[in-house]
């Protein structure tokens, strides 16, 4: 028997004493990792309430089943769009001429082993000073949640809105324009030619519903800067402050004060805060929380492909979670009329791109 093959630790030996400095360390880390988790954990404590009502019999789940939309709304497309998105601005030409050559590639990356699932925030109508119209609207949130079963890592990768694309059939606009022209069908052509991904299903929620899914919850605690705090709520200072579905619709979509790419931020910290309330709710709670946010969501996934992402919801739970945004730096905008647009340099960003979600892998589209 080895003799040598477990230590004794000598507690009064300075060499394994824990300083503050170590307790501190290691809260930090086990914060940080919290806190990587929260956004996940938001969006799948929906799969796990259906995982619940499924174990309460087949004819519960397929009426809460029935709740949510299984295709695209016939809304039109508004015809002010195409002179809302007449787009000019220094080097266009040369942006243009990028993404010809990008598309020059049709080279789709996928695997079977990695799922990509888009999770789109949209209304379901233009907004306007009698209300709400029934065309199509932009995009106001694009994020790719991508499920890596060979690595056992979950990406979820924020895709800026003001991106400068080819969108098939209308020329070259912001990313988010794509869903205004044809809803989340064309939004997914328009990823999949640009990026060079395949998209396999998608999840979009009504953005304007979300306020209402905020208020089911309570209300959220968001630490807010003293300027976020002033056009939000009017406060003078900084702090952690409680919002309600109003307020933290207001926060979601603020960007006047630096970026889209702050407001993808800013979009995070309120899902952290709703998967905090949702760790806290009740079994009752999350019921009533569905019959609030089923109703919101419209997804190309059928019932039957739900009850299979179901039954890998505790697979998912122990995979690791990284989060992202593409473009992964931060780059130069373009403005026009106050609005963002991010010119890409294509090659860079698809080779982060697929580096990110297919690391080591010779995707199944270049071996045919």
């Amino acid at each position: 028997m080895d003799e040598n093959r477990y230590q004794v630790i000598d507690p009064d030996n300075e060499k394994y004493k824990l300083t503050a400095k170590d307790i501190i360390d290691d809260k930090k880390a086990k914060k940080k990792k919290k806190r990587k988790k929260g956004i996940f954990i938001a969006l799948i404590s929906i799969l796990l309430v259906f995982a619940i009502v499924f174990g309460t019999g087949a004819f519960v789940f397929n009426s809460y089943l029935n709740k949510m939309s299984f295709e695209e709304s016939t809304a039109e497309v508004d015809p002010e769009i195409d002179k809302e998105e007449s787009i000019e601005f220094e080097e266009q030409a040369d942006a243009d001429a990028d993404i010809r050559s990008n598309l020059d590639d049709n080279v789709l990356w996928y695997d079977d082993r990695i799922y990509n699932i888009l999770l789109i925030g949209a209304d379901y109508g233009v907004r306007t000073s009698n209300g709400y119209s029934d065309y199509l609207t932009r995009s106001d949130s694009m994020i790719l949640l991508s499920i890596n079963t060979i690595n056992n890592v979950i990406n979820m990768v924020s895709l800026s809105r003001a991106a400068y694309v080819a969108i098939p059939g209308h020329g070259n606009k912001r990313l988010n324009a794509a869903h205004a022209y044809g809803g989340a069908n064309l939004l997914i052509e328009t990823i999949e030619k640009n990026y060079k991904i395949r998209i396999d299903k998608y999840v979009k929620v009504n953005f304007d519903g979300f306020q209402s899914i905020v208020d089911a919850l309570g209300g959220v605690s968001i630490n807010m800067t003293a300027q976020e705090a002033s056009i939000i709520l009017g406060k003078s200072k900084a702090g952690t402050y409680s919002l309600d579905g109003e307020d933290a619709m207001a926060y979601a979509r603020l960007r006047s004060i630096d970026s889209d790419r702050k407001r993808t931020g800013r979009q995070r910290a309120i899902l952290n805060a709703m998967a905090a309330k949702l760790s806290q709710a009740s079994v009752s709670q999350l019921f009533e929380l569905l019959d609030v946010f089923l109703p919101l969501v419209t997804t190309n996934f059928t019932k039957t492909e739900l009850i299979e992402q179901m039954t890998n919801v505790p697979k998912y739970l122990k995979m690791s979670i990284h989060e992202d945004i593409i473009p992964y730096k931060a780059l130069p905008l373009a403005l026009r009329d106050g609005n963002e647009v991010l010119i890409l340099n294509w090659e860079e960003t698809n080779a982060h791109t697929h580096d990110l979600l297919y690391p080591g892998i010779v995707p199944q589209s270049a071996q045919e």
